[in-house]
């Protein structure tokens, strides 16, 4: 008797029948089908994470050469550093296409990978460098001024004496 009114109703508001499916719990083929639209989508950011991981292989590569040259290699190492960049702007690209923009995407990255987004690494080890530089300068400066002041308090006691 249920069927037949359904088949009825069915019948004279099919508009009535696309919220009724929206309604019910989806069937096991749905579920199936969503499963499978899950299972690809996980899959196919498998080709991003590849290349997220060749172009950090690649920028360890360039910055390890950029370290590595001679002093003197000016050219082998100019061209190191200039590799070093695009492969960190690279790097940068394809963290932020796989994980997000902004706060938020480095946020899922570090939960993620336990690491830093490449380029606010590579920002942090720029600022160490210029506090160390400055400390060095500091350091000097406050050598040389005590330096400076033991001279004059040594020229004032020979002198007096």
């Amino acid at each position: 008797m249920q069927s037949a009114r359904r088949r009825d109703f069915r019948a004279a508001a099919p508009r009535a029948l696309e919220f009724e499916r929206v309604r019910r719990s989806p069937e096991p083929k749905d579920l199936r089908a969503t499963f499978s639209r899950l299972a690809e989508s996980l899959l196919a950011p498998r080709a991003a994470a590849d290349e997220l991981d060749d172009a950090r292989e690649l920028l360890t590569y360039w910055e390890q050469r950029a370290r590595r040259l001679p002093r003197w290699a000016l050219r082998r190492r100019r061209e190191a550093r200039e590799m070093a960049r695009r492969w960190r702007t690279r790097v940068r690209l394809a963290e932020q296409a796989r994980y997000g923009r902004g706060l938020l995407g480095a946020a899922s990255q570090l939960a993620a990978e336990r690491r830093m987004p490449t380029a606010l690494a590579h920002r942090g080890r720029q600022a160490v460098r210029a506090v160390a530089y400055t400390a060095a300068a500091v350091a000097l400066t406050v050598l040389l001024v005590a330096a400076a002041a033991i001279a004059l308090v040594v020229q004032a006691v020979l002198g007096a004496i």
